[in-house]
C-alpha cells in the first residue's frame, strides 16, 4: 500500500565556514596556539593514515593539511572564533526570549546550527543558552506535533469553539493518555480549540496554495504527500478547496497513485478500529521521529502527578500548594471527565472526600516522587558529578545510553514535578536535551549505517582505513543526491570527522 514519505528538507551548511569546521575538531580546550597546532596536525594525520585527502571530506579545508598552512591559521583562529560565538550569543539571547509558540523555524536552524558548531569551542560562553534554545525549539516541536494528532482527529467540520470542545471531550480520555503535551491540550480544552481553530485556518491556507501549485505544474512525486494532507485536513475547509483536492486525486489517479488512508480494513468480525489507527498515529510518529523527535506515550497517569501540574496554574489565587490543590480541583472538577485521576477526586462538580484527603498528603506525596525522580536523574548521569547537582551539561557530555522508553519516562516526570522537585528545572533542561540529542544523532547515524552496511564491524588498522575511504564516498554521494548540502548538520558533522563517524557509528 502506497503511504505518504516526507521528503527531506535540504540543509542550509552554507553558512558554515572554515573556521566553524575547525571549532568542532578543536572543542573548548584547542583554541590556544600550541592546543590548536597539537589537534589539527592530528587530524590531519588520520586523514593522511586513512589515505584521505582533507579536500575530500571538506572542500573549504582544501590544502589545510600542506606544510605550514595549519599552523598560520592557529595564530588568528581565536579572535575570529571567539568573534562568531560573540555574535551567535547575542542572538541566542534574543531568541530564547521568545515563547516557544513564537520561535519561528529560521529562530531553531540557524541558532541550533551555530551552536552545535561553536558551543564546544565557547563552552563557557554558550552552554547554558544554547541549551535553553535546543530545550524551547524541542518543546515547540513536540506541541505542534500533539497539535497536529488533535487536528487529524477532528478532521471535519470543525466550524467553531462549540464543536471542537464538544469533539474534544468525547475523544480525550483516549487521546490525552497518548503523550504528555496531548495531555496538557486536553487539560486545557477551551483554550486548545481557540488554537486548533486558528492552526485549522492556516493548515487550509497552506493546503489551498500547494494543491493549486501542484494543480499548475503536476510532478507525481507530490501526490502522495498532498493527497495526505488533503484526507486529514480539507474536511475543515472551504469547497473549492475540496474540490481542488478531488481534482488533484483524480490526476495522481492517471499515474496510477491513490492515498490508502491508514486503519484496518473493515472486517465486521473485528471490533472497530481505534482513533489512534483511524488517523494513523503509529506511522505518524515514526514520520516525526526522522526529525529527532520520540514522541512516547503518558508515563504518569496518577493523582499525585496531576495534582502536581494542576497547581502550577499561574492563575490560582491561594498560597501554599493544600490551598491551591483545593482550587485547582474546585475548577477541574467541573469536567472530571478530562482525565481519568479527577473521577475519584470528584463528586458532583466538587471536591469528593478522596479529594480532600489527597490535596492535605499532597505535599508529602510530591515529596516521595521526587526523591524518586531525583535518583533517576543521578543515576543516569544527568547532572555533571564534577560541578554538584544543579549543573546544565554542554551538548557533548550528554548521557548516550538512554533508549527511547527511558526518554518517554523521564520527560513524564518532568511533564509533572519539573517545578516542585529540587534542581528539577536544570535536570530536565538536562533531560530533554538528551532525548533531543538522541533523536538528531539516531536520524544521522541510520542514514549512514544504512549506507554502509558489512563494513560497521571491525577493528584493525586496514579496516579503519578502509571504513573511512567508504564513509567519505557515502557522504560525497548523500550530498548530491541532496542538492549539495547534507539533510542534517549532524549527518555533517560525521561526515567531517571520519574517524569519530567511525568509532560512533560501530558502537550504536
Amino acid at each position: 500500500v502506497a503511504r505518504a514519505v516526507k521528503r527531506r528538507a535540504a540543509g542550509t551548511q552554507n553558512s558554515i565556514d572554515e573556521e566553524h569546521v575547525l571549532a568542532l575538531i578543536l572543542k573548548e580546550d584547542g583554541l590556544s596556539e600550541q592546543e590548536c597546532k597539537k589537534k589539527l596536525k592530528k587530524y590531519c594525520q588520520e586523514l593522511t593514515e586513512a589515505k584521505l585527502n582533507i579536500e575530500q571530506v571538506h572542500k573549504k579545508l582544501k590544502g589545510f593539511c600542506e606544510d605550514g598552512k595549519a599552523d598560520t591559521k592557529c595564530k588568528e583562529l581565536k579572535a575570529n572564533i571567539e568573534k562568531k560565538c560573540t555574535t551567535i550569543k547575542g542572538k541566542l539571547k534574543e531568541a530564547i526570549k521568545k515563547k516557544n509558540s513564537d520561535l519561528t523555524d529560521k529562530d531553531c536552524k540557524e541558532n541550533e546550527q551555530q551552536c552545535l558548531f561553536l558551543e564546544g569551542v565557547c563552552s563557557k560562553e554558550l552552554k547554558d543558552d544554547c541549551n535553553t534554545l535546543r530545550n524551547k525549539c524541542y518543546q515547540k516541536k513536540r506541541d505542534k506535533v500533539a497539535e497536529e494528532v488533535l487536528l487529524r482527529a477532528l478532521r471535519s467540520d470543525l466550524n467553531g469553539s462549540v464543536i471542537c470542545e464538544k469533539k474534544l471531550k468525547e475523544i480525550c480520555p483516549v487521546m490525552g493518555r497518548e503523550s504528555d503535551e496531548l495531555t496538557n491540550l486536553c487539560l486545557n480544552q477551551k483554550e486548545t480549540c481557540k488554537n486548533i481553530l486558528i492552526e485549522k485556518d492556516k493548515k487550509c491556507g497552506t493546503l489551498k496554495t500547494d494543491v493549486s501549485a501542484a494543480l499548475g505544474s503536476f510532478k507525481k512525486e507530490t501526490c502522495l504527500e498532498l493527497l495526505e494532507q488533503c484526507y486529514f485536513y480539507i474536511g475543515n475547509c472551504g469547497d473549492d478547496d475540496i474540490i481542488k483536492c478531488i481534482e488533484l486525486g483524480g490526476k495522481c489517479q492517471e499515474q496510477n497513485i491513490a492515498y490508502m488512508p491508514p486503519g484496518p480494513d473493515f472486517d465486521p468480525t473485528r471490533p472497530e478500529a481505534t482513533i489512534a489507527e483511524d488517523i494513523g498515529l503509529e506511522e505518524f510518529y515514526k514520520k516525526v521521529e526522522e526529525d529527532g523527535v520520540f514522541i512516547g506515550k503518558n508515563h504518569l497517569r496518577d493523582a499525585t502527578a496531576l495534582l502536581a501540574l494542576l497547581i502550577q496554574d499561574s492563575s490560582l489565587k491561594k498560597k501554599d500548594d493544600k490551598e491551591k490543590c483545593e482550587e485547582a480541583l474546585q475548577k477541574s472538577c467541573k469536567n472530571p471527565h478530562e482525565h481519568e485521576a479527577l473521577e475519584s477526586l470528584c463528586k458532583k462538580n466538587g471536591l469528593s472526600n478522596d479529594g480532600t484527603k489527597k490535596c492535605e498528603e499532597l505535599q508529602n506525596d510530591i515529596n516521595k516522587t521526587c526523591k524518586i525522580f531525583t535518583s533517576k536523574v543521578t543515576n543516569n548521569r544527568l547532572f555533571d558529578p564534577t560541578k554538584g547537582n544543579n549543573e546544565i551539561v554542554g551538548w557533548e557530555g550528554l548521557p548516550t545510553f538512554l533508549s527511547n522508553e527511558d526518554c518517554a519516562k523521564l520527560e513524564s516526570y518532568c511533564f509533572y514535578f519539573e517545578k516542585k522537585c529540587p534542581d528539577g528545572e536544570n535536570a530536565c533542561k538536562n533531560i530533554r536535551a538528551t532525548c533531543y540529542k538522541r533523536g538528531l544523532d539516531a536520524r544521522a547515524n541510520k542514514v549512514l549505517q544504512e549506507n554502509m552496511r558489512g563494513m560497521l564491524h571491525g577493528s584493525n588498522k586496514s579496516w579503519l582505513e578502509k571504513f573511512q575511504q567508504e564513509l567519505v564516498k557515502v557522504c560525497e554521494k548523500l550530498k548530491k543526491e541532496n542538492k549539495g548540502s547534507f539533510s542534517n548538520d549532524e549527518l555533517f558533522i560525521l561526515c567531517v570527522q571520519p574517524a569519530k563517524a567511525a568509532r560512533l557509528l560501530t558502537h550504536d
